[in-house]
């Protein structure tokens, strides 16, 4: 899920719909728009796009007016490499350039200053091994580069990233960490570097939780994630390297595999569906 700033719509595609594990058919291929305004959903059903999947990640390029889908995992592959475009005034995907292959659980974001989309970490089911890769994509060239910065975060998946505009930084934080690492890490495409940040303070441990940029308050917002189902909301604040555990009076429940995204014209964190609770395959469809 991502808010099309130029449409003013959250645009979802996809998703899990049963248990995956026991039959991989059990995915979604539906493109729906959200008018936050209008409170309403609609499903655009274009004429073509991506294969059903769940496990995607998608971010909106601001430059190229796109929304940017990579990979996911169906019942062809639990690794999908393909990356699509979606255009909103148009209704239509567009098929672009493959990505890295055999990744699961990575993350990707949007630098609006360096227009790039970044992808950090990931799982390669073929062996079994967790990723600390960093990538990025240009829509314009329609190319895929690895960075290789010098020092990078511990190998991880099913992680959270958001971009921080104020700051020019990716933001990252949780997953399923190779070494435990509960930091905040924050990636600078200009100088193609990371560093590391908070470390206290902050979230319990988890994965599957979902994280998005609020631009007017300058932070960035955290809600739930799996260890045994979160119904926490978090902001992180990057100039002061803090976190601050929020305490809305309603809250979504607990829940984990769920999708934010941030419209700048409520300004709101607009939150749909996830996993309920610890119950392994009950799911909400709410927003």
């Amino acid at each position: 899920m991502a808010f099309d700033k130029e449409s003013d719509r959250v645009i979802l595609f996809g998703g899990q719909i049963g248990n995956i594990l026991a039959d991989p058919r059990q995915t979604n291929g539906e493109t729906w728009a959200y008018d936050v305004a209008a409170n309403k959903w609609t499903e655009m059903k274009p004429p073509s796009g991506p294969t059903r999947r769940a496990a995607a990640d998608m971010t909106y390029d601001a430059e190229s007016d796109r929304i940017i889908l990579f990979g996911g995992a169906n019942e062809v592959s639990w690794g999908l490499n393909d990356t699509w475009a979606y255009d909103f005034n148009t209704n239509t995907w567009e098929e672009m350039a493959p990505g890295p292959v055999d990744y699961l659980g990575y993350r990707i974001a949007y630098d609006a200053e360096s227009d790039r989309v970044i992808l950090f970490g990931g799982y390669v089911i073929k062996s079994g091994r967790l990723l600390n890769d960093t990538w990025s994509y240009d829509f314009n060239s329609d190319t895929w580069t690895e960075m290789k910065p010098s020092t990078s975060p511990s190998p991880r998946n099913f992680h959270a990233m958001a971009y921080d505009a104020e700051s020019d930084r990716v933001i990252m934080w949780g997953g399923d960490v190779a070494d435990g690492d509960p930091s905040v890490w924050a990636y600078d495409h200009n100088k193609n570097t990371w560093q590391k940040m908070a470390s206290a303070g902050g979230p319990s441990r988890r994965d599957y939780m979902s994280m998005a940029y609020n631009a007017k308050a300058d932070r960035v917002i955290l809600y739930g994630g799996f260890d045994t189902g979160s119904d926490e909301t978090w902001a992180y604040d990057y100039n002061t390297n803090t976190w601050m555990k929020l305490e809305p009076s309603t809250v979504p429940g607990k829940l984990s595999r769920h999708a934010s995204a941030y419209s700048t014209a409520a300004d709101r964190v607009i939150l749909f569906g996830g996993q309920v609770g610890a119950t392994q395959f009950k799911y909400t469809g709410e927003t």
